[in-house]
């Protein structure tokens, strides 16, 4: 999404300002490649520390909530007997 972003800004400075591939180079492109990467980091942080990352329920660009069905009338971050991992987790996220 960023990048995107960042993309369409590129092409924008190219094609409507003509912006030379010097200018671009030398005075955009730092922080056409150093915002998305930034921001993308700050999340990543963000779901890290508050524990936002199910790795454990498939590949996505999000992360989902842990709540399968053993949780069901359980308080969230309550632990039910034989099982490790907290009901709710990943409510927290950014």
């Amino acid at each position: 999404l960023f990048y995107s972003c960042s993309l369409n800004i590129y092409f924008l400075a190219m094609v409507k300002y003509n912006k030379t591939d010097h200018y671009i180079r030398t005075k955009m492109e730092p922080f056409l490649h150093g915002i998305p990467i930034g921001i993308s980091l700050m999340f990543a942080a963000a779901l890290l520390a508050t524990q936002g990352f199910n790795s454990d329920l498939g590949n996505g660009c999000i992360s989902p909530i842990y709540d399968p069905p053993h949780c069901i009338g359980i308080e969230d971050g309550e632990v039910r007997e034989g099982f490790e991992i907290p009901c709710g987790r990943g409510r927290g996220g950014p």
